[in-house]
Parts: structure tokens; sequence; C-alpha cells
């Protein structure tokens, strides 16, 4: 990249035309040491439109499915602080495995409304026993064991 003035460009207009065909070269042209023109060759201007053109396809394809609705077959409700539901609607573009992820989770924390207070203590302790299994095979310790270690 180079920048010229007007009058400069002007002058060498025949060698810039040259080496922005051969060279790719880009040259600023500037008026009263503001940039006010860009010159460059055909074919780098044209990759450039097509790249464009690219990125704004791509962009409405974006665009159209973080605005598109969720269809029928796929709401995700999501449990509120108030005991109720909601609809999950991104507002960004996410993956179907983020989708799915949502989903799963959602259906959890649905279902877990659902149990009894003795249901998930008792889902506790199932937990904490198979932690201490495992710990006792891994040589470690989980809390009533680590006092008695100490006192041994």
């Amino acid at each position: 990249m180079l920048i010229l003035s007007v009058s400069e460009a002007k002058r060498q207009i025949k060698d810039l035309v040259e080496q922005t065909g051969r060279r790719n070269q880009v040259f600023y042209i500037t008026r009263y040491s503001r940039p006010k023109a860009v010159m460059m060759g055909v074919e780098q201007y044209e990759n450039l439109v097509r790249q464009v053109s690219e990125l704004q396809g791509e962009l409405a394809r974006i665009w159209a499915a973080v605005e598109a609705p969720l269809g029928a077959d796929e709401p995700i409700l999501l449990p509120t602080s108030d005991g109720g539901t909601r609809l999950f609607q991104p507002r960004r573009p996410v993956t179907p495995d983020v989708r799915d992820a949502i989903r799963r989770a959602a259906q959890l924390a649905l279902a877990q409304r659902k149990r009894t207070p003795e249901q998930i203590i008792q889902d506790g302790h199932v937990a904490l026993e198979r932690a201490r299994q495992a710990a006792m095979i891994n040589d470690q310790a989980i809390e009533e064991e680590a006092e008695a270690a100490r006192d041994d």
C-alpha cells in the first residue's frame, strides 16, 4: 500500500496502472492529506466484491437462523423460578448439539421438580456411597474415612 497525492498520481498514472495490474499493488490517493480514492487492479477489485457478496449471503443465512421460530416439533421449555416454564428462543445461532444439550438440561430440571425431598435425599445417599467406594478403591479418604485415618 502506497499513499500518493492527486498531483503525484497524475504524473505517474501510466506506471501506477501497470503496478496495480502486475503486482497487485494498492494505492491510496489523497487530496489535501486526506484519503479520497483507492486505486487497485481489476482482479483484486473483483475478488473483494465476490468476498463481500459471499459474506453478505452467509450473514443473511445466519440472521434467518436467528430469527426463525422454533419448529413445532422442537420446542424447548425452560423452568422458571416461580414454578412455571417459558419457551426458549436463542438470540444467536446455536448448533443442533447445543440445542439438544439445552433441551436435555431443561428436561432434567423439569423432572427434578416432580421428585419429592425424600427421593432427592435418597439419591444423594446413593451418590455419596458410590463416591466412598470409588475413594476406597483409589486409596483416597472422604469425610469419616479421613477422620478414621488420622486416628489410626
